[in-house]
């Protein structure tokens, strides 16, 4: 997967080629999938995700600039998507549902656990959110974050010490540490 082969698949799909597009899908689908999905817990979400990033490539492909590589492109495409589906959830009104019967809870298990960080990490504000993803879901280095986003090493350091503070705070709130 090299920039000189998604040129020649941009230069097909501005040709007019459909199998052009098709192979760039084909290409990436599976990652812009994986990064969604990691970003939203939700691998059909994900997949719509992916659906209107790669309906967005379409539209962009007719005024490509070869400025840089297209997953670069796609990836940053995928983090506002996805930034923008979980903003909305977060808008979303949650319905409680009264206990079956008044019992003291239980100790949080691993699934409770889990679904705390889930939420926490979802309540990060949208940089912070991606570094954090990004470096501890996805075990990218420090300099390849930036490179990725557009910023400066050290900005990510800041915004990564900010997640896991952030994290830490609102796990020890839900009595999670």
């Amino acid at each position: 997967m090299s920039a000189a082969d998604d040129a020649d698949l941009i230069a097909r799909v501005c040709r007019g080629d459909p199998r052009g597009f098709e192979a760039l899908v084909d290409r990436y689908l599976d990652r812009v999938a994986g990064v969604a999905s990691r970003l939203l817990r939700d691998r059909h979400e994900a997949l719509d995700v992916a659906q209107e990033v790669f309906l967005l490539l379409h539209g962009a492909l007719r005024t490509w600039r070869d400025e840089g590589l297209l997953f670069s492109w796609l990836y940053r495409t995928t983090l506002n998507v996805c930034s923008h589906r979980l903003r909305a959830r977060r808008r979303m009104i949650p319905v409680d549902v009264p206990p079956d019967r008044p019992e003291a809870a239980p100790p949080p298990d691993q699934a409770d656990r889990l679904d705390a960080i889930r939420q926490a990490v979802e309540g990060l504000p949208d940089r912070q959110r991606d570094v954090f993803v990004l470096r501890h879901e996805e075990g990218l280095p420090l300099a390849t974050i930036a490179r990725r986003l557009g910023l400066s090493e050290g900005t990510v350091k800041a915004h990564l010490h900010r997640a896991l503070t952030a994290l830490r705070d609102a796990l020890k709130t839900r009595g999670m540490l």
